[in-house]
């Protein structure tokens, strides 16, 4: 089982987000698929840009903002052709 942690969004603020607006859940990935790829967060930018772009989400939706990753696991398919 693999778990990530999300930032989610409990209720709309102006300016910074004050304490108790923003929620860290962990949650559980579902297996990955061919195709995919699991990544890991090494850093997320706090760019001042998160404030106008939480306006458009819903209470509890994700918070999305820009990250540096490494690749933890590759799930590659191949066909091969006999």
């Amino acid at each position: 089982m693999v778990y990530a942690k999300s930032r989610t969004l409990k209720r709309h603020f102006e300016g910074s987000p004050p304490r108790g607006n923003l929620e860290l859940k962990t949650v559980e990935l579902p297996p990955f698929n061919n195709g995919e790829v699991l990544l890991q967060a090494l850093l997320l930018a706090g760019d001042p840009y998160l404030g106008v772009a939480a306006k458009r989400l819903k209470e509890g939706d994700a918070m999305m903002r820009q990250q540096v990753v490494r690749t933890v696991e590759i799930k590659i398919y191949t066909t091969f052709i006999i």
